[in-house]
């Protein structure tokens, strides 16, 4: 707009035959020059508006986060010192950690529906971890299964190898009125239907992330 306005004032003004506001091209440049100043001008004013528009934090807000980051560092310097005031052998001593696993009984291949027909077959692991009492314990770890088939050629006896990471095997915790257990389901089509029919052995390691130690177990199922 202030551009136009400039050269239609140059136009006027060679038309009237007397000067205008520009005239001449020493002139004409010394124009163009203040339109381009002006034209930065408005450009930075308009970086300023929305800069300003931006949202800014109150100092109350500032004070509340402070407050609220003084009170996290004061709770965790406290953990801290019940830690250290706590002997570390009796720490680790009261802790119960994983000795054992178990395969149930009830681990081996079944239809995924009641019908005893239908050809979609599921391994079904059931998985107990129990710890240095006995007790059968949830704990975080990773799982490793294989099917096996010890009665063929060494190169064609594993038929199945699975892992279950952490973060699935903590969602696979089950139970009974009498027991818990890990409930672990493993798809089984790309196994021959006879070899299923037969008497298989099913291995299984866990690996405690607890103490770091790696156990196994292994059942014979059909």
């Amino acid at each position: 707009m202030m551009a136009d306005n400039a050269i239609n004032k140059v136009e006027i003004g060679r038309r009237a035959g007397r000067p205008s506001g520009c005239t001449g091209v020493g002139q004409l440049f010394l124009c163009l020059a203040g339109l381009l100043v002006f034209g930065g001008c408005e450009k930075n004013a308009a970086i300023k508006t929305d800069k300003q528009s931006k949202p800014i934090l109150s100092p109350t807000s500032i004070q509340q986060e402070n407050v609220k980051i003084k009170a996290e560092n004061e709770q965790l310097k406290k953990q801290m010192e019940t830690l250290i005031g706590i002997d570390k052998q009796v720490r680790i001593d009261a802790i119960s950690t994983v000795s054992a696993i178990e395969l149930t009984g009830r681990s081996g291949i079944r239809s995924k529906s009641k019908d005893s027909n239908d050809v979609n077959e599921v391994l079904i692991v059931y998985l107990k971890t129990i710890d240095d009492m006995g007790d059968v314990v949830k704990s975080p770890g990773e799982v490793k299964v294989e099917l096996w088939d010890l009665n063929t050629k060494p190169a064609e006896a594993l038929l199945g190898s699975w892992t279950v990471e952490p973060v699935k095997l903590k969602k696979s915790w089950s139970g009974s009125l009498m027991t818990n257990y890990y409930k672990l389901t493993f798809d089984v089509v790309a196994i021959p239907k006879d070899k299923k029919r037969q008497e298989l052995t099913l291995k299984a390691e866990f690996v405690d992330y607890m103490a770091g130690k790696i156990l196994k177990a292994q059942k014979v199922i059909k």
